[in-house]
């Protein structure tokens, strides 16, 4: 079973509204390429940032879990494009002026190969001057996870609990239990585990230099951000607008 199989029917209500980050994300697109019109959603999840982000794009979304992605389907427009695939390996017949990845789907890629494949793929899936923005957990912000003892939530009638292990600071195990109220007044237990990584930002930033341009790192409020206590992080980076010459190559006439 992926990953969030089973939880996928509480997801939303768990995570609540996506509203203020989908207007973040349009706004960063707006800013560095204000004719996009085309966007992929990586790790959409149950589609909740990606059906808010249909209201001005024309949205796909991507995700390894066939759970999520039936949630999804069930609350974008018909004919939306949902691919059942592994964000560090999809081929897809198409390109995107922009790429999103948003509640830290890139902390799932438990090592940074996978990470970097993941790049890869979104730099083959992008047009030239695409955008490319995606959101992490800090390493930080994973230890001091590590270090809580619980975090109970309560959520319509049920409860959420989260307990976060890891042996070594370098994976940390989410080990999830919902208890489900059912008609007769019991609870169904439902329990995940989900593994998670995260890298230093520098590594970060190197990787993606290898391919993109204009690369920042920033705060969800939009200001300037820097590895220390933050927990969570935005990458926002482009493809370049014109393919780079071969060394020593003529570089032919500009694009478009």
């Amino acid at each position: 079973m992926a990953a969030y199989d089973l939880l996928a029917p509480h997801y939303d209500a768990v995570t609540g509204d996506s509203a203020t980050e989908a207007a973040f994300i349009r706004a960063i697109i707006e800013q560095r390429n204000s004719r996009a019109t085309t966007l992929l959603d990586a790790a959409c999840g149950t589609g909740g940032m990606t059906a808010l982000l249909a209201r001005t794009y024309q949205v796909s979304g991507l995700d390894i879990s066939p759970g999520m992605l039936a949630v999804a389907r069930e609350k974008l427009p018909d004919g939306t494009p949902l691919h059942l695939a592994d964000m560090t390996c999809f081929k897809l017949n198409a390109r995107f002026d922009a790429i999103v990845c948003a509640y830290q789907g890139v902390n799932h890629l438990l090592s940074f190969s996978a990470w970097e494949e993941f790049f890869s793929c979104a730099y083959e899936h992008l047009n030239y001057g695409g955008v490319l923005v995606f959101d992490i957990t800090t390493v930080s912000n994973l230890i001091t996870m590590a270090h809580i003892s619980k975090i109970v939530q309560q959520f319509d009638q049920n409860y959420l609990l989260i307990r976060v292990y890891t042996t070594d600071e370098m994976v940390f195990e989410w080990r999830i239990e919902v208890f489900e109220l059912q008609p007769n007044g019991r609870y169904r237990l439902l329990t995940q585990t989900v593994e998670t990584r995260s890298f230093p930002l520098d590594d970060i930033r190197e990787a993606l230099r290898s391919s993109f341009v204009d690369i920042e790192v920033i705060n969800s409020d939009g200001t300037s951000a820097s590895e220390g206590n933050e927990d969570r992080i935005w990458f926002v980076c482009t493809k370049p607008s014109a393919r780079p010459a071969a060394r020593g190559a003529y570089p032919g006439p500009p694009l478009g």
